[in-house]
């Protein structure tokens, strides 16, 4: 009585969340779990995944980096970004394992799904007690993704801010009246793009664009780096545990990259090359890695305590190498927003146009709602126009719970279907996981307001 009595709840919860997709107008995941764009044609080449995958983790947050060896030490800072790095890879593949294993569950009927159709898969399918929460999974999926997003995006105009100034007035010296102004016109600029780039397929076009003059900036920073370099006994490799919240805020913004794992995966015209464990997503994040720890270590050990929130702030103002090089950077942060406004975007987007009754209407409200979403970015920009507190405040908060918390809840809760348990030793690695996530989101997050609170007073 008991095993039917079982059967029955899952039967009817089945149908209540097959219902629920049905009524959601397509909520998170229908841009990239319905089939409506997934014909042969639509998908993208290796090559266009692997441009996606690194233009989708390497922006701001690179060159970020020596600031959070600032707050590590240099030895400390490269060991700590190792092991962050693979960690996070780890958790990006728990991600989509659970993801194919929850594919051949009754519940998915073989869709593919987003990282909100996983966390609700997995509720759905999971304990019992916790299978009622399965929405309510998927909303908080939601939030964190939307949270994540738009807060890369403000990044983003802050960054582009403060090194167009810096190309203008060949000066490091802050003139937040002349950030304002280049804020509201690069606004203007973005709104276009955001309106008339509407699919990831055209994005990754952008994206080889970005990737070339991310790499191209990068040679150019590498440059300036490695010339007249102090020894390494000059900088501390270890400078204590005070500042390592600031650290790993930083470090854990960098890889932003997981909020597009499952959309490049259901978009790749070979998801098995993509996702196995020495494919395509490992080649992009080792890659990613190696030039996280070589920007990080040589960009603190160049500039000491006196490296900025972006190292390109650092190079020198007058030099014509080192206008091309932020220009460089700045043409290839704005062309990537596009690409992170996808995610929020297709979030948000479906629970709006199926209220909407006419094309017309669907077409009108989806510009209004672009524009809206940009205007939001730009006002938070201009209230927290500190780059480095910025990177930390939504790395802590947000990045962190994408990247290290939720994944290994996703593992405990797939492998805990009716007649499966995980093993003690994915039980302890997980709880290991959650635990560094989760320490590093709280002390992190206070660690930046904090930041943000004392910058807000020396100014006033």
């Amino acid at each position: 009585m008991e095993a039917k009595g079982d059967e029955e709840v899952t039967r009817k919860l089945l149908s209540a969340s097959r219902g629920s997709l049905e009524e959601s107008g397509g909520d998170t995941d229908t841009i990239i779990e319905q089939s409506r764009d997934f014909s042969q044609e639509n998908r993208t080449s290796a090559c266009k995944t692997l441009m996606n995958l690194l233009k989708g983790n390497i922006g701001p947050g690179i060159l970020a980096l020596p600031i959070a060896f600032k707050y590590a030490g240099l030895w400390a800072g490269a060991v700590g970004l190792f092991l962050l790095g693979y960690i996070s890879l780890h958790c990006q593949h728990m991600l989509m394992t659970c993801s194919d294993i929850l594919k051949e569950r009754p519940i998915s009927m073989g869709q593919r799904v987003g990282y909100a159709g996983v966390v609700e898969n997995c509720l759905a399918t999971g304990p019992i007690c916790l299978r009622k929460f399965q929405r309510v999974g998927r909303l908080v999926i939601n939030v964190f993704l939307i949270v994540t997003q738009l807060g890369f995006c403000c990044v983003y105009i802050v960054f582009v801010a403060q090194n167009f100034r810096q190309v203008i007035l060949s000066s490091n010296e802050a003139n937040p009246h002349l950030d304002l102004l280049i804020m509201g016109i690069e606004l203007i600029v973005v709104v276009i793009y955001c309106t008339t780039i509407q699919s990831l397929h055209g994005l990754s076009y952008f994206s080889l664009i970005a990737n070339f003059l991310n790499f191209a900036g990068l040679i150019f920073v590498l440059f300036y780096v490695v010339q007249d370099s102090p020894p390494q006994s000059k900088r501390p490799a270890f400078v204590g545990w005070f500042d390592l919240p600031m650290y790993f805020g930083t470090a854990v913004y960098a890889f932003e990259g997981i909020g597009l794992v499952m959309p490049l995966k259901n978009k790749a015209a070979d998801e098995w090359d993509y996702s196995r464990r020495c494919g395509l997503l490992s080649l992009g994040m080792t890659i990613v890695i190696a030039l996280y720890i070589a920007i990080g270590f040589l960009g603190y050990l160049k500039y000491g305590d006196h490296v900025l929130g972006s190292i390109t702030l650092n190079l020198p103002p007058v030099d014509m190498l080192s206008r091309l090089t932020k220009v460089a950077f700045v043409v290839s942060v704005f062309v990537t927003y596009g690409l992170q406004f996808y995610v929020p975007v297709n979030i948000l987007w479906p629970k709006i146009e199926h209220r909407l009754s006419t094309a017309k209407a669907k077409a009108v409200g989806n510009v209004v709602f672009r524009i809206g979403l940009i205007l939001l970015t730009g006002a938070i920009a201009m209230v927290i126009p500190h780059l480095d507190l910025l990177i930390a405040l939504i790395g802590a908060l947000a990045s962190s719970s994408l990247a290290l918390i939720f994944p290994p809840i996703i593992e405990l809760l797939t492998l805990s279907a009716d007649d499966q348990r995980p093993s003690i030793v994915i039980i302890l690695k997980d709880l290991a996981i959650m635990l560094l996530g989760l320490l590093g989101c709280i002390t992190g997050t206070y660690a930046a307001i904090q930041g943000i609170i004392n910058v807000s007073k020396s100014v006033t």
